[in-house]
């Protein structure tokens, strides 16, 4: 009986080869799609990273945890920020809806 032959449904020993064979070829190649965004992605990480000073202040301006703990629970409890609550954490001011 050749493929052409099969009913529908059926495979051949060696249509299975075929596609078993394949697999590793499309798996090695979804690997170097991905090394290569990982490659774009890394490629200007030292331009996007903040300075190490300015990490630090940033992280010396934080509460200490137990504090960070607390208003994340009281957040959770209260149902979240609104958005104008959100956009003044931040610094920027809402747009007033209409």
């Amino acid at each position: 009986m050749n493929r052409d032959s099969q009913p529908q449904g059926e495979t051949s020993k060696s249509d299975r080869a075929e596609r078993s064979a394949a697999e590793p070829q499309q798996s090695n190649q979804g690997a170097a799609r991905n090394s290569d965004i990982i490659a774009q992605l890394k490629q200007h990480l030292e331009e996007t990273r903040l300075p190490a000073d300015l990490r630090e202040q940033i992280l010396a301006n934080l509460p200490p945890p137990e504090e960070q703990e607390r208003l994340y629970r009281e957040m959770q409890e209260n149902g979240g920020l609104s958005s104008e609550q959100f956009f003044a954490s931040l610094g920027l001011e809402a747009e007033p809806r209409p």
